[in-house]
């Protein structure tokens, strides 16, 4: 197994700065409102929507993130609803069909990756 040397370590400011010249300021911020709504963060989502619009990002966009958020905080909770019902005999799932992420139903649409 490799471990990191020293030189092979960077620093967070390091990572900052080497994320910016692959990741725009428009997709870091679509990240950035996507994490919002999976942490919960209503000032994080008050203070990044106004900023992306500002930033000219499409409000499609804007709405995709945040729904691929909201997928990535309910996905574990519908998992653990379906275990409990299963373990315990509860009903909390609703045994209703799960649609998917949303970023799947986008690189269908696109014709990307495959």
């Amino acid at each position: 197994m490799h471990t990191l040397s020293n030189a092979d370590k960077i620093t967070d400011e390091q990572s900052i700065k080497d994320i910016s010249q692959i990741v725009n300021y428009q997709v870091t911020m679509l990240i950035a409102a996507g994490a919002a709504m999976a942490a919960n963060c209503e000032p994080c989502l008050n203070k990044i929507i106004p900023d992306l619009i500002e930033a000219g990002v499409a409000e499609a966009d804007i709405r995709k993130a945040v729904e691929i958020g909201q997928f990535v905080k309910d996905k574990p909770a519908a998992i653990m609803k379906e275990a409990a019902d299963a373990l315990a005999g509860t009903r909390l799932s609703g045994k209703h069909k799960s649609e998917g992420c949303p970023s799947e139903n986008m690189k269908a649409a696109s014709g990307c990756c495959g």
